[in-house]
């Protein structure tokens, strides 16, 4: 596979950013098989963004000829309070998002956090090291990868949370560092500690995040990118705003017609974004089954023309609702399936 052709693989939708373009067609140029890595924290029931969006992404790189591996972070699942600190817990949902990406992700190689450590001599020493680099001022702005802000109760652990982020780089051998944009900033961080530590340098790809499906919030002028893209993102904190990755046709479609979607307006409308990222890339078309005297079916293949005839109020809020509703169940129905069986007592672990 030529340079071209991966690039446009790893640099399809949903990505949002490569640091930098250059520096990925070099790595690309130099290296016929870069490493990557997305963490996952495990803090509860999947949403469709971590699959459908970080999980696409995954594959689109393992299409490209990329080592993809997904990092299972339990510790950083303790040190962020998640799950009660129950390491038993812990570790029996953490084999649940190993199953998932296992099905999900089939070429990439799943590690889990604390085994990576157990294997790696030196990771202590490394993180340590980074330590040393790292100042809390910056830490603290680093938080917002937790989903934390300043404002917030703080613990000692917190602020470890994304030295380790770093290490973990560094334990995997990683080239390509993967997340959402919300984890934007550890990446920089990491760039500059690397070069400083005389490290590899490494290449950050951040995908777009699915945006919560309830009405976002607004700020005040000066708030930081980061910061306003982990506010609107989906969330399992956040009752409403998400749709979890084994939903049932009847949740998707009841969360579906609750979600925010005010007629004929495109900026920040999720519903739009769940078929520019998802529903469009994945399946190629958007169908809308309309009656006759409401316009009739119509089928989309490009965001532009969705989107303008949304803007211009065409197509009304519930039928788009209704068909994209239609197309999740759809991409989601191999999963559905495959943890039929397991659902039930997935829902009771994760609600004890």
């Amino acid at each position: 596979m030529d340079v071209e052709t991966k690039l446009e693989l790893i640099k399809a939708e949903p990505l949002e950013e490569v640091i930098t373009d250059p520096e990925l067609r070099q790595l690309l140029e130099t290296n016929s098989k870069p490493k990557h890595y997305i963490g996952l924290e495990i803090s509860g029931m999947p949403h469709i963004g971590h699959i459908l969006f970080g999980g696409k992404k995954v594959n689109d790189f393992a299409k490209a000829g990329v080592e993809t591996q997904v990092l299972l972070a339990d510790w950083h699942t303790i040190a962020n309070n998640k799950l009660g600190g129950d390491w038993d817990k812990i570790k029996k949902v953490s084999e649940f998002y190993r199953k998932l990406f296992n099905f999900f992700c089939p070429k990439a190689k799943v590690v889990l956090g604390s085994d990576l450590y157990l294997q790696t001599k030196d990771y202590w020493e490394t993180l340590i090291q980074i330590a040393r680099r790292t100042t809390v001022a910056r830490a603290t702005r680093m938080l917002v990868i937790e989903g934390r802000s300043e404002k917030d109760a703080l613990h000692i652990s917190q602020y470890i949370y994304p030295i380790m982020q770093t290490a973990d780089i560094w334990a995997l051998d990683v080239d390509l560092p993967h997340a959402g944009m919300d984890q934007r900033r550890v990446h920089v961080f990491a760039k500059e500690v690397f070069k400083d530590m005389k490290m590899k340098n490494i290449v950050p790809l951040h995908h777009h995040l699915m945006p919560s499906l309830v009405e976002p919030p607004k700020f005040e002028q000066g708030v930081a990118k980061e910061e306003a893209v982990a506010a609107i993102k989906m969330s399992k904190s956040k009752p409403g705003s998400f749709i979890s990755i084994l939903a049932t046709e009847d949740e998707i479609s009841q969360t579906m017609n609750k979600a925010w979607c005010p007629e004929g307006v495109v900026d920040e409308n999720p519903v739009l974004l769940l078929n520019k990222y998802v529903v469009l890339p994945m399946e190629g078309k958007l169908l809308v089954d309309r009656k006759k005297e409401h316009g009739g079916a119509i089928e989309y293949t490009n965001f532009e023309e969705l989107a303008k005839d949304y803007q211009n109020k065409k197509l009304h809020p519930m039928d788009l609702k209704a068909a994209t509703a239609n197309s999740i169940i759809k991409i989601t129905d191999p999963i559905r399936r495959k943890f039929s069986a397991e659902r039930a007592d997935i829902l009771e672990l994760l609600a004890s």
